[in-house]
């Protein structure tokens, strides 16, 4: 009986260890007390479920991303497109250019000016010939770029015999003072 009575009182101490005060149920009570006022309510999640996007919302969604993806440019579209943009800038008249033909370009006054200096029929006879000269014009102004050209490779050619003259010329000052040197020394050896 000591036995079982020990017994008794070993689970009431261990009972007593492993029984909760009223410190924990109040602590307990704090927590439950948090949880009920930062959990979300059925009107909460009610709210949220007639924000959410449904299926048939998705759906048109993916369509809309699908038509986006299928007609949207490429890195490729946007390199060609970049070239292309490269090349007009580097074709295009820029403000300078604009302004500058628009200073050549003819006044109302120079029109009129050139309408009274305008050919007659009798002038106009001559037509034929202005053709010709025309012509011949077109054809030197077709080749200026070739002498430009020619001129160019000219004037390199021409830099290049200037920079070996002066090669030359320091060569030969070079051999003249040589050969004046040599001279003195067979003065002096003749002197001697």
């Amino acid at each position: 009986m000591d036995d079982m009575l020990k017994r008794i009182f070993d689970e009431l101490a261990l009972l007593r260890e492993r029984m909760a005060t009223k410190d924990d149920i109040a602590a307990m009570d704090k927590r439950i007390e948090h949880i009920e006022q930062t959990m979300a309510t059925k009107d909460d999640i009610a709210s949220i479920e007639q924000r959410m996007a449904t299926k048939d919302d998705i759906a048109a969604m993916d369509k809309r991303i699908e038509h986006i993806e299928q007609t949207m440019a490429t890195k490729d579209d946007i390199a060609a497109m970049d070239k292309r943009i490269e090349h007009i800038e580097q074709t295009m008249a820029t403000k300078d250019d604009i302004a500058s033909i628009e200073q050549r370009m003819a006044t109302k006054d120079d029109i009129i000016s050139i309408e009274q200096r305008m050919a007659t029929k009798d002038d106009v006879a001559d037509i034929p010939l202005i053709k010709q000269a025309v012509l011949e014009t077109l054809e030197a102004v077709n080749e200026i770029s070739t002498i430009k050209q020619n001129l160019a490779e000219m004037s390199q050619k021409l830099d290049d015999v200037i920079a070996t003259q002066a090669r030359h010329e320091l060569a030969i000052q070079s051999l003249a003072l040589r050969s004046l040197v040599h001279e003195n020394e067979i003065r002096a050896l003749k002197a001697r």
